[in-house]
């Protein structure tokens, strides 16, 4: 049972390491909009331009988040009284938690960057 939360707690880093990598991707222009992956919603999605301020509004709270589920899940990892299945759902939760509140964050980047187009100000 410890390899496998050791293992399922290795596999909540990579998924952290992933969401942070595809992320800052989008963030730069290097991961165009798409079906698969990134905060796909009619806001980020409605041009290129609001994609990459959207992913570039949402880099902040991917970054905390992927931190803390590494923190945590290394932290689990080296202490065996941690492989537990508590220990796994905790870390998606941080994980899952962090992709939550990067959507809210996207939004307010791509408002606030519209609102700067059409008034020259940030209001």
């Amino acid at each position: 049972m410890a390899t496998g939360m050791v293992f399922a707690l290795a596999l909540e880093i990579g998924g952290a390491v992933l969401v942070t990598w595809l992320t800052w991707r989008a963030a730069k222009g290097t991961l165009g909009r798409n079906d698969l992956a990134g905060v796909r919603t009619r806001v980020t999605m409605s041009s290129d331009e609001a994609w990459r301020t959207g992913h570039r509004g949402a880099l902040r709270p991917t970054l905390v988040s992927a931190a803390i589920t590494v923190l945590w899940c290394a932290a689990c990892i080296i202490t065996p009284a941690l492989h537990t299945p508590v220990t796994v759902v905790v870390a998606s939760v941080f994980l899952v938690g962090g992709a939550l509140l990067s959507i809210p964050a996207a939004h307010r980047a791509v408002r606030r960057a519209a609102l700067l187009d059409r008034t020259g100000h940030e209001g």
